[in-house]
């Protein structure tokens, strides 16, 4: 097929283009020159749209631009190679060097499809992708094209390209890195929600039906708030122990879990040190990993040694390295809040209501709260203003998800009305599972709608007489339309600025795509030719629509191919060293980090988001696995 759909005057030794767009356009020059596209302008809008669903370059400075557009005369193939390296925006952080961009007529057969499966082919055999960049006439380009380096060998199963070995980390860049970071974290962040919603929503229903604005102290409703409690105070260390389990796997979970306990109940780091700590564990016990046990003390690594001597080192840099000076730090901010009590009520409810919703009951929220609770007797207008916004974080980010539900998942959903219930309850942490999901952007949007709620109050002299915050305390608030009035500012600046910040996600438009459920699944060992992992931070929505979405693609290719899960229900279908040693491929389709992923060792790996998985099933297996 590529034979008949280049030729050398669709091949560039020494492109010009400087940037992405206009790599772009200089290459469907070339197709235009040689009459393949009849409207430029319209092959390139086509181009650039599925570009947009996701990024075409690939590592080892490969891309693979394509698209099906009703401006192709004839199935095209242009071939550019770039000698600097052109900044395109692949995973890896690498600037792409080989391009081939591929052009399909909108109306017929997938020619794309076709030509991604035999590029593919080529990508990896030894020596392809470096001697196609050294290349100095066309003739040898297309040679090579045609029949390979001389030093290739027959491959004997379907191929991934570019592979990349599971065991490894990927390579390169910043981006790359962060973006690995991230699936860890919502990874933690995943195992945490349901103590936040479980804790939250208990507490706060113990504090609303005693009706007094305060934690109940007898009865059965004090029992109902212990149990709440006691779902807020496990979270932190659930969440600094998941953290680590995905960077280290179960030897990093008591690390993890015991020092991020240590360090928010001795040295009272809030949520943000217990991510902290969840990383510190978890490579701890990654480089633990790296010595070399004897033989007969191996099977003990695991659950003993990694455990015992993780624990024991992340522990003594809680206590003795970082615990110490983050307390001093709070009580630095204690002696420093206290100085301002004598500035005006907009600086000094500006420096509380930001302290206060920034960590959703962390220490510097811990510093605000206190600091405005102990004078509640003498200064009652301090807790007029803290407790809206003790409220808004919780409340701005239900508000935000009620007015913007396309920029959330479903699961972020679900958790935006828990949210709500906390927050009229005056329970900050209700906005923690947003905040530690995407910090960048809900933190300075929570910090500025507690701003605004804080002055509000202050300016609009409410006075709460309650040690509490949300709306739990109206009948103790003097001055209650300013109280309200300060709560509604504070959680619409926060709900429109994050929704502002936030770009639009849709569960319900994946649903649509893989709604039909006659799927034939491989459970059976040893079977499929192919293997695919999914996995997205609920474990839920994303995870099983990719899985589906794979498993019918893969029976109308009539690829064998084998789907595991890692969801909310732990690991279904799992792939085992059987079905490993059978298989050609792995398709690892993830937001968050795969666990036993070094199973694959060997094999090459195909590393791409669960919407890729959603969206295009049949083009990344046809892209990517030889049929």
């Amino acid at each position: 097929m590529i034979d008949n759909m280049t030729n050398p005057r669709l091949i560039c030794l020494a492109l010009h283009s400087t940037s992405k767009a206009d790599l772009f356009a200089e290459m469907a020059a070339m197709l235009a020159a040689d009459g393949a596209i009849s409207d430029r302008d319209q092959f390139l809008a086509d181009v650039w749209a599925r570009e947009e669903l996701d990024c075409t370059g690939f590592e080892q400075g490969v891309a693979l631009p394509h698209a099906k557009s009703a401006a192709v005369v004839r199935p095209a193939l242009a071939i550019g190679i770039s000698q600097s390296g052109i900044d395109y925006g692949a995973e890896d952080g690498q600037p792409s060097r080989l391009i081939f961009m591929i052009a399909s007529p909108k109306d017929g057969a997938d020619h794309h499809i076709g030509v991604l499966a035999e590029l593919s082919t080529r990508l990896l055999e030894p020596g392809f992708i470096e001697q196609m960049k050294q290349v100095t006439t066309t003739q040898a380009a297309l040679a090579l094209l045609q029949h390979g380096p001389a030093a290739a060998t027959a491959a004997a199963k379907p191929a991934v390209a570019p592979p990349t070995p599971a065991a490894a980390p990927a390579a390169g860049g910043m981006a790359a890195t962060l973006n690995r970071l991230k699936q860890h974290l919502l990874f933690g962040t995943s195992h945490m929600i349901p103590f936040i919603v479980a804790g939250g929503v208990l507490l706060s229903l113990s504090v609303m039906l005693s009706g007094k604005g305060a934690v109940p102290d007898s009865g059965f409703l004090k029992g109902m708030a212990e149990m709440g409690i006691a779902g807020l105070t496990l979270f932190t260390a659930v969440l600094g122990g998941y953290i680590a389990y995905s960077l280290a796997d179960k030897p990093g979970l008591a690390p993890g879990m015991i020092g991020s306990w240590v360090a928010v109940q001795q040295y009272h780091t809030g949520f943000l040190g217990a991510i902290l700590v969840g990383f510190i564990a978890g490579y701890v016990v990654r480089q633990l990993k790296r010595i070399k046990l004897p033989e007969a003390m191996t099977s003990l690594g695991s659950i003993f040694i990694y455990p015992l001597v993780g624990t024991f080192i992340v522990c003594s840099i809680v206590m003795w390295v970082i615990g110490e000076p983050i307390a001093a730090m709070m009580a630095g901010l204690n002696g420093w809040l206290s100085g301002m009590a004598g500035s005006g009520k907009v600086v000094l409810g500006a420096i509380l209501g930001g302290m206060t919703a920034f960590d959703m009951g962390g220490p510097i929220n811990k510093v605000a709260t206190l600091f405005a609770q102990t004078q509640v007797n003498t200064q009652p207008w301090l807790m007029g203003g803290v407790g809206i916004a003790i409220c808004v974080p919780p409340l701005g980010m239900a508000l935000a998800t009620l007015l913007a539900p396309r920029k959330y998942k479903r699961e972020e959903r679900e958790a935006g009305k828990a949210a709500a219930i906390m927050g009229m309850i005056g329970i900050s942490e209700g906005a923690i599972p947003f905040a530690a999901a995407d910090p960048v952007r809900v933190i300075p949007a929570i910090v500025a709608g507690g701003i605004v709620g804080n002055i509000t109050g202050f300016l609009m002299h409410s006075i709460n007489h309650a040690p509490w915050g949300g709306w739990i305390v109206l009948p103790v608030v003097e001055g209650k339309f300013g109280y309200i009035l300060g709560t509604i500012l504070g959680a619409l600046t926060t709900a429109l600025l994050v929704n502002l910040l936030k770009k639009p996600v849709s569960d319900e438009d994946e649903v649509a795509a893989v709604a039909d459920d006659s799927v034939t699944q491989i459970e059976s060992e040893g079977e499929a030719d192919v293997l695919a992992i999914t996995a997205c931070p609920s474990g839920v929505a994303h995870t099983f629509l990719a899985a589906k979405s794979l498993q019918k693609a893969a029976n109308k290719l009539g690829i064998k191919l084998k789907v595991e899960t890692q969801g909310a229900n732990g690991i279904v279908n799992r792939i085992t060293a059987k079905d490993v040693a059978h298989a050609s491929a792995v398709i690892l389709a993830h937001d968050v980090a795969v666990k036993e992923a070094e199973r694959f060792a060997g094999l090459p790996v195909r590393d791409v988001r669960t919407k890729e998985a959603i969206h295009h099933p049949e083009q990344l297996l046809a892209e990517f696995v030889r049929r």
